[in-house]
């Protein structure tokens, strides 16, 4: 009996269950909502300093950074259709030294891969003559970066999916001390890097396309250390500078090297190497991508 009046009491639920309305499933909100665009300037001073650290950090967007003349630290135009997206700009001074963030505010969720109707662009404008640090944090987008002519003394990028193109037209007058540069799914194009005054310079690569061009105005010895990931790496150097290149492990069919000479099976050097009054030291290693060394 308790049996069967149990069996009734599930039969009862069931049937009450299946009269009972079940809710619509919302509808996905917008990841953000878009307004009319809306443009905006900035521009700060050194407030008494003489050095600089200016902190850049965009998600999703377009980013152009270059030098400029006149007293300002820093001038910057901002231009977006998201409210949420509104560069959050702070600026603190100590001493002699003066640190600048510029940061997008990210509103409820982000965009990811093409913006599609969403606009957020960013154009910077760093003075010449000041020592700078100078560190950028990206996501996706595009960023154009020309920094030639900037007097940096470090200068850290970190690409994420972004595509990146960095130039150094002229020579940096600051000695840089390192050049740090890491890469996610992006595609990097780095130029004039001989221009750049460095002492090292080291790269993490990812999933995308990377060239790598150490033309320029060289006036020192240096060292640059790459970590091919997944993607296809060219390291561009000229024939008159002596380049020397060490393979972590044995070089695998991956790697192709035109105009050097193969030592051992783990080192190349160009015919510049040893004759040349200065050298670059290159520190490869390879993953599952290919890397193509070229000298001339």
């Amino acid at each position: 009996m308790l049996k069967r009046r149990g069996v009734l009491l599930s039969l009862g639920l069931l049937a009450l269950a299946c009269t009972i309305p079940v809710p619509p499933i919302p509808t996905p909100k917008p990841i953000t909502t878009v307004s009319p665009p809306v443009e905006e300037t900035q521009t700060l001073g050194l407030e008494g300093a003489s050095r600089a650290e200016v902190r850049l950090g965009m998600a999703a967007g377009d980013l152009s950074v270059r030098p400029a003349d006149g007293v300002e630290l820093l001038s910057a135009a901002f231009r977006y259709n998201v409210p949420e997206w509104k560069p959050v700009v702070k600026q603190q001074t100590q001493e002699k030294r003066t640190q600048v963030s510029i940061n997008q505010g990210m509103g409820t969720q982000l965009v990811l891969g093409d913006l599609g109707d969403y606009v957020n662009s960013w154009t910077v404008g760093l003075a010449r003559g000041v020592p700078l640090d100078l560190g950028i944090e990206l996501g996706t987008g595009k960023t154009q970066l020309e920094l030639g002519g900037l007097a940096l003394s470090a200068l850290s990028v970190t690409a994420g999916s972004n595509d990146l193109s960095c130039s150094f037209a002229s020579p940096n007058p600051e000695p840089l001390a390192t050049f740090r540069l890491s890469q996610g799914t992006g595609d990097v194009v780095v130029s004039g890097l001989g221009n750049a005054n460095l002492d090292r310079f080291t790269f993490t690569g990812g999933a995308g396309t990377v060239d790598l061009d150490f033309a320029g105005t060289w006036t020192r010895a240096a060292i640059a250390d790459l970590k091919a990931g997944a993607g296809k790496i060219t390291v561009r150097v000229p024939a008159t500078l002596g380049v020397r290149v060490v393979f972590a492990g044995t070089p695998a069919s991956s790697v192709e090297a035109i105009g050097f000479t193969k030592r051992d099976e783990t080192t190349y050097v160009n015919p510049a190497y040893g004759v040349a009054p200065l050298t670059l030291t290159l520190n490869v290693t390879t993953g599952l991508g290919m890397i193509t060394l070229i000298s001339q």
